[in-house]
């Protein structure tokens, strides 16, 4: 599979300003109770949300609830029934356990910092329903969920067990079924889509298209997403453990420039896109919509093996591998790469920099810097490679990978790429380096990262004023 090649880099350097979700739902517990939820469009322009309980308990927190819009959009239909917010988690509490309860909610529509789009929209007409919104935790009182000081993570209790019903006039479909007006499926992190259109099988995955995605897309993209998948997993010596699924939301040629965001779920890609851009063929827009591609592909991988990827704080580690993987694999096509690496990795020392001067690395999202983590985790992962003598993201992640797979938990944070990065080879003094650009709160930043690349042997280069201009770039032939 040829790779486009780009001819303006500040595209691609721009969409590392888009962060996408990393959706990890939580494990069930065969031996918990049960819940189910039947959604659906109301009459007056709302959806309901209606859950039922075999062991009904007396408060529920929300899964996924980091962003907390609920209180402004769900309103209880059940006398007794209250939706709160509590330290940061979205709770329902019932002044007497029963067995029904009922939402009217306004679907959100928009982007979530933290979590996939609950309702995603189609220039078709359709809609997709994230099924993993609904999930919730059962407690037994208010005050085992303000033990938690807002922190879900810690809980030792799974997420219910679930099964959605979405009703709706017209068809309803997963990757894995069909119906008509209903569906029922157990929730899996994935979408299910209401409107027109059927889901395309190709070798490995699964691709549905919104009737409206222009011709030049629809058509290419399956392909190009067959070749991503056969190059990583030859890099990566073995694929995917499951077919997977890609939806392709189109929203319209309404806005100016390029739109691209997208959620990588636990086997399925969520691309929303739009924009004049896309409109007409053209390889600006193409490229960036590979590499954007490429990169929630490498998400996939990198959860193998049961692995979890770790929370905001950790961000920097998955993403910023995934943001130079992605790089890797369209400039390993290239006749000339080094042009090209050079402008966008100039591009993400100054992003580096910049939010790295706000605080640490580790707070980038909490301060809303949302493409620090994959710039200076970008970095961060070359600088690994480079001092483990590997030049080979893929041989390192899994080596985190099985190293966290002897944890608990079996999460990606960075406890495991610390002791992972010790046990390969690192010495002290190189650990230290790097966990002064994840933990500290820098003085001179931008000398701190320029010292990261000349200790990790990447001799990086700067224009007279210090600007980033080029480095020893990895050898990106596969052989």
């Amino acid at each position: 599979m040829k790779l486009t090649r780009p001819s303006l880099v500040a595209v691609l350097s721009f969409c590392m300003l888009i962060a996408p979700s990393n959706a990890q739902s939580r494990s069930s517990d065969s031996g918990a109770t049960e819940a189910s939820v039947t959604v659906g469009p109301r009459d007056d322009g709302n959806w309901f949300v209606r859950y039922s309980f075999d062991a009904p308990q007396p408060v529920y927190a929300i899964a996924h609830s980091l962003t907390g819009y609920r209180s402004a959009t769900w309103s209880s239909q059940t006398e007794g029934v209250r939706l709160g917010r509590l330290d940061g988690i979205d709770v329902i509490v019932m002044d007497e356990p029963v067995d029904e309860i009922e939402f009217s909610i306004i679907p959100l529509t928009g982007r979530l910092p933290n979590d996939p789009t609950p309702f995603v929209t189609f220039a078709g007409g359709g809609i997709a329903v994230h099924d993993a919104q609904f999930e919730l935790i059962g407690f037994k009182d208010i005050e085992s969920v303000e033990a938690l000081d807002g922190d879900l993570s810690a809980l030792s209790s799974e997420v219910l067990p679930m099964t959605v019903t979405v009703e709706a006039e017209g068809p309803v479909l997963t990757s894995a079924a069909v119906s008509e007006d209903t569906l029922s499926a157990p929730v899996q992190d994935q979408y299910i889509y209401i409107g027109e259109g059927e889901y395309a099988f190709n070798d490995g995955f699964s691709f549905l298209a919104d009737p409206y995605l222009p011709e030049w897309l629809s058509s290419g993209l399956p392909s190009a997403i067959e070749g991503f998948l056969g190059v990583l997993e030859s890099r990566w010596g073995a694929e995917l453990e499951r077919d997977i699924s890609v939806i392709a939301a189109y929203k319209g040629a309404q806005a100016r420039g390029l739109s691209l965001e997208g959620s990588v779920l636990d086997s399925q890609i969520m691309l929303e896109l739009g924009g004049q851009g896309f409109s007409n063929r053209n390889s600006d827009a193409l490229a960036y919509l590979h590499w954007y591609t490429i990169r929630e592909l490498v998400g996939l991988f990198q959860t193998r093996n049961g692995a979890v990827l770790g929370g905001p704080e950790a961000a920097w580690i998955h993403d910023g591998f995934a943001n130079s993987i992605a790089y890797q694999l369209i400039a390993s096509d290239m006749d000339a790469p080094d042009g090209f690496l050079s402008s966008v990795y100039q591009n993400a020392f100054e992003d580096c920099v910049t939010t790295l001067e706000g605080g640490s690395l580790e707070t980038a999202l909490e301060r809303g810097a949302s493409s620090g983590p994959y710039a200076c985790g970008d970095f961060i992962a070359l600088a690994t490679d480079s001092y483990l003598k590997q030049r080979n993201l893929f041989d390192f992640w899994d080596g985190l990978s099985d190293w966290a797979a002897r944890s608990s938990d079996h999460v990606i944070d960075k406890q495991v790429y610390f002791t992972s990065l010790q046990l390969m080879g690192a010495t002290p003094r190189q650990r230290e380096r790097i966990r002064a650009i994840v933990e500290d709160e820098l003085g001179q930043p931008r000398r701190a990262l320029r010292d990261l690349l000349q200790d990790a042997g990447l001799q990086p280069q700067f224009t007279a004023n210090g600007q980033f201009r080029s480095m020893d770039w990895p050898d990106y032939s596969g052989e």
